[in-house]
């Protein structure tokens, strides 16, 4: 077995409900043979062969694509998946199914984390809260089943910006930035844009929190009791971090582009600059793993469920990416 080949792409469905199924489907014909990789469809087969024929696409199972079921797939027997098939509805059991095709998928790859890479289709949060989920979201349960402390990245087009506080509500952004957090990120990015990237100087903007980076004492005090000193921190340790930078003038002038990478201290502030950048074809790729993830940069939509209108470039562009981390080449 060449190293090529031994090289997989293991895809779940997100939620049936969604759009998950079909932008996994119609991105298969872009990654056959592209990536450089087998690719795996986790889920009951059944789950894959109904979404093809509702859309009137081919069986994607054979020509060299696997099917990985789930455990308890006899819970999801043919008659219930063809009832969340695109339902477009929060169900407990299409969360259920999710959740089941998440931890199957992520006990692969942490199998053979050297040689398997996992892209993870879209879910939807409420749902899987009706089964006691926890987390925020699907980085946050990565990082606490592999131990790990994540760190967010969102690709677009030559645009990535990481998040400090992922998905977490605006009101308690601020109380959870300290120096030590920012340090901490700042060196789960700088490692990453290192070893998956390839960069041997990487060079990473921090933006402020507040209006006009804090300049006045009235528009808060994070940058200087806590964004300054931990980029000085940084680079003293060896990081070419730089910042804080006021948020709408750096995007505004596109200053992003001198650097290889921004974090931004709250989710939307990093996220809808790469959205604008993507034009639709945007990546999530989690940092401080043990274990390449990505996913799509969008959700369920459970309003085109089924209805041959979802736009698969983000997920091909999510499997092209975890292929080419795969491969070592990190280009994006």
């Amino acid at each position: 077995m060449t190293a090529e080949s031994a090289r997989r792409l293991v895809i779940t469905p997100g939620d049936p409900a969604g759009i998950g199924p079909e932008v996994v489907l119609r991105a298969l014909p872009e990654l056959i043979g592209e990536t450089g990789a087998s690719l795996s469809l986790v889920g009951p087969g059944r789950l894959w062969e109904a979404a093809a024929e509702r859309l009137g696409l081919p069986s994607p199972l054979g020509e060299g694509i696997e099917c990985v079921p789930i455990e308890e797939s006899g819970r999801f027997n043919d008659e219930l998946i063809e009832h969340l098939l695109f339902s477009g509805r929060v169900s407990t059991d299409s969360a259920a199914l999710a959740l089941a095709a998440l931890e199957t998928g992520e006990a692969v790859a942490r199998s053979s984390p050297a040689d398997t890479a996992i892209v993870t289709g879209p879910v939807h949060k409420g749902a899987l809260h009706t089964l006691g989920f926890t987390e925020p979201g699907q980085t946050e349960w990565f990082a606490h089943r592999c131990g790990a402390e994540p760190l967010m990245m969102l690709i677009g087009g030559r645009l990535r910006a990481a998040v400090l506080t992922t998905h977490l509500p605006l009101r308690e952004v601020a109380a959870a930035l300290n120096r030590d957090l920012v340090r901490a990120k700042l060196t789960i990015l700088d490692d990453a844009l290192r070893r998956l990237f390839g960069l041997s100087e990487p060079r990473i903007a921090l933006l402020a929190l507040n209006p006009h980076g804090g300049q006045a004492a009235e528009e808060g005090e994070e940058e200087q009791l806590i964004l300054r000193p931990a980029v000085e921190e940084a680079r003293a340790a060896g990081i070419g971090a730089a910042g804080p930078f006021s948020a709408d003038a750096f995007f505004g002038r596109r200053a992003w582009e001198k650097y290889d990478a921004v974090l931004a201290p709250y989710h939307d502030q990093g996220l809808i600059p790469v959205k604008i950048e993507a034009a639709g074809a945007g990546v999530n790729l989690t940092l401080g793993l043990p274990i390449i993830r990505t996913s799509p940069d969008h959700g369920t939509a459970f309003d085109i469920a089924g209805r041959g209108q979802a736009d698969a470039r983000a997920t091909i562009a999510a499997a092209r990416l975890a292929a080419a981390l795969l491969r070592g080449e990190g280009a994006v």
